[in-house]
């Protein structure tokens, strides 16, 4: 008798087992199920005695566990045992037997049978029962456990596959072992196309690879370390490695390496730095031009007034026509800078590159030099919205620096053309806009120019050390034209290989080309005396004193005012003609002065004064007759503007 013990019931709870005895004889099933009584197993049952009840008891529910005779007549239990893997093969099948040779017990246990118990032992019936129900949820956890890490790596293998960073894992000598699709991607390689041997291949500088590998193994990881790549194709690109070492069973020194690109976020990141410097220079040389619009516009208008009033004396005058000539350089400086910082007064038009181009071809003939060629290729272009004058400046600067790049002659080649800037385009730049532009281009076939010098070659007075060339203010007021036109400058160059400008100006809308079309031509001055009262609103002394002689040598009265309070109460003592008031000033600046002045006389015609652009474009809606003279003016200059819109005033009282 066996004195095996029997494994514990595996379900939880003690819910009986449910069997489904298949027996044609009555007395074999009590001597059955008395053993089963015995083992103190809480069972109910199901007895089927033929085929027919038995594949109906099976077929009508649910059972644990199904004890077999070996012979039935017409069939056999390994029929039934064949009956119950089709159709629920994780159902314990045990058969019991009065005799089983040793080749037919081992056929049966090779075919899938969990147990079987001869008729003469069935002590074992218990045990061998608990055993295959036990074995059957070893099965089931078993099946779970393989469902669970198939799942779990199926996951994981997604995470690697459709990951937007690139994933691999190398040898210690840096040759691939795996690589995930965002990898490729990053090289610009395509599957079946031909790979790279090793990580190693792709650092644009190997010893940062070397420097990498050391710091991995010296601390088993290394994060957020920032690399140059170079793609099969040639391209390079900024990558930021997340480096970890592995363990065994994996070979010693392997790492994974996850890999993230970072070109288009550090070129964005240099653009805004490029912007902000810019911005911070274009605020500096706007505050400074501002100032010395001031004083330079003091300074020519003492001059002119000097020069007018000592005209019979050759001496004096000649002194004063060399003050006022020096004054008008400097103020060009000081437009220049205006320029830079996008504060210059523009007064656009519809105008067409082509047409600008050509008219300048003459002239850059004579000024280029007969060493360097000229190429004009042109192409058919819709206008844009632009300072005529302002675009032969940004085209005559371009080609002077092309110029001063080919000491030794070579080819200076002007295109123009449409280009059509879609988002992606734009999602590299983001300081674009997209829509349609007219491209002029400027190339030369000269000494080009190294990264670090095209990161500066925008700033004023900035002076290429390798060459000792003198960039001045042309290509920073190139910088600020087209920055204040709306458009933008892509520079191309390498040392040797010459330099390529392209500027692009958005094109004008349709709605500004009529306007622009209808637009009625304003009236001349032929006289510029007077006899009417101006309010004249000026903080800076030389400035205000300078425009009060003016105005009064030519007949005029002049209220003078150092601000905008003082200007009101002045207003009340005698009615203006015109008001001439400065943008900014102490205690009440011109537009908050205008207000009150048209308050106080609706029709009152305000002739603006600044250097600054910005502050022009913030007037506009204070009434419907404002102008605008920008800084530094001469006496003759303002004499003609002022004659202009009073002759404009009493046109309109007129009509």
């Amino acid at each position: 008798m066996s004195t095996e013990t029997p494994p514990q019931r595996p379900e939880a709870g003690n819910a009986p087992l449910r069997l489904l005895i298949v027996e044609d004889s009555e007395e074999d099933l009590a001597l059955l199920l008395l053993e089963l009584s015995r083992s103190g197993i809480g069972y109910s049952h199901v007895h089927a005695s033929n085929r027919a009840q038995f594949e109906a008891a099976f077929s009508a529910g649910s059972c644990d566990a199904v004890i077999s005779d070996y012979r039935f007549p017409g069939w056999t239990g390994m029929d039934a045992f064949v009956y119950v893997r089709s159709v629920a093969p994780e159902v314990p099948f045990i058969l019991v037997t009065g005799h089983l040779g040793d080749e037919a017990a081992v056929d049966c246990i090779k075919r899938g049978v969990d147990d079987y118990v001869l008729k003469g032992h069935l002590s074992r019936l218990a045990t061998a029962l608990l055993r295959a129900i036990a074995e059957r949820h070893r099965r089931r956890e078993h099946l779970a456990t393989r469902e669970s890490l198939r799942m779990s790596e199926a996951r994981n293998r997604d995470l690697v596959e459709y990951s937007i960073y690139g994933i691999c894992r190398t040898n210690g000598d840096g040759t691939f072992i795996d690589t995930n699709p965002a990898l490729l991607r990053i090289l610009n390689l395509q599957p079946g196309q031909p790979q790279i041997a090793g990580v190693q291949d792709v650092f644009r500088y190997p010893e940062q690879f070397a420097q990498f590998m050391a710091s991995c193994n010296e601390f088993g990881q290394i994060h957020g370390a920032e690399a140059e790549w170079r793609r099969p194709d040639g391209g390079l690109l900024t990558v930021r490695l997340h480096i970890r070492l592995l363990a065994p069973p994996d070979p010693q020194g392997s790492v994974e390496i996850i890999v993230e690109d970072v070109t288009e976020l550090r070129m964005m990141e240099r653009q805004l730095r490029q912007a902000q410097k810019f911005e911070a220079i274009g605020q500096l040389a706007g505050g400074i031009a501002h100032e010395f619009n001031n004083v330079i516009g003091a300074i020519a208008g003492w001059a002119e007034l000097g020069l007018d009033q000592n005209a019979s004396s050759k001496q004096s005058a000649e002194r004063f026509t060399r003050i006022r000539e020096q004054a008008d350089r400097a103020a060009t400086l000081t437009r220049e800078l205006l320029v830079f910082a996008r504060r210059q007064i523009l007064q656009p038009s519809a105008v067409d590159l082509n047409i600008i181009a050509g008219g300048l071809t003459d002239f850059l003939d004579k000024v280029l030099g007969g060493n360097i060629k000229l190429k004009f290729i042109t192409a058919p272009l819709e206008p844009i919205k632009a300072d005529p004058t302002q675009i032969e400046h940004v085209l005559m600067n371009l080609c002077l620096h092309a110029r001063d790049s080919m000491p030794s002659g070579g080819m200076l080649r002007i295109e123009t053309e449409i280009a059509d800037l879609d988002d992606s385009f734009c999602r590299f730049y983001p300081y674009v806009s997209p829509g349609s532009y007219a491209v002029l281009s400027v190339a030369d076939t000269g000494i080009g120019m190294d990264a670090e010098t095209r990161e500066h070659i925008f700033e004023p007075f900035f002076t290429d050390a390798t060459y000792g060339i003198s960039r001045g203010m042309a290509l920073a007021t190139v910088y600020g034209i087209v920055k204040q036109h709306g458009g933008f400058i892509h520079v191309y160059s390498e040392p040797g290989q010459g330099s390529l400008f392209r500027v692009y100006f958005p094109l004008m809308e349709k709605s500004a080309m009529d306007a622009q079309a209808s637009k009625p031509s304003g009236l001349h001055s032929r006289q510029v005396r007077g006899t009417e009262t101006i309010l004249l609103a000026e903080d800076h002394d030389s400035i205000r004193e300078m425009a009060r002689s003016t105005l009064l040598s030519l007949g005029y009265k002049v209220l003078s005012a150092a601000d905008g309070e003082e200007a009101i109460r002045l207003s009340r003592q005698a009615t203006p003609d015109l008001a001439i008031l400065d943008m900014i000033m102490p205690n009440l600046g011109g537009p908050a002065t205008a207000g009150k002045l048209l308050q106080l006389f609706e029709n009152l015609p305000i002739l603006f004064t600044s250097g600054y652009a910005q502050v022009h474009h913030g007037v506009a809606g204070v009434s419907g007759g404002e102008h605008y003279l920008q800084k530094p003016y001469s006496p003759s200059a303002l004499a003609r503007l002022v004659r202009e819109v009073l002759d404009r005033k009493s046109v309109t009282t007129n009509a």
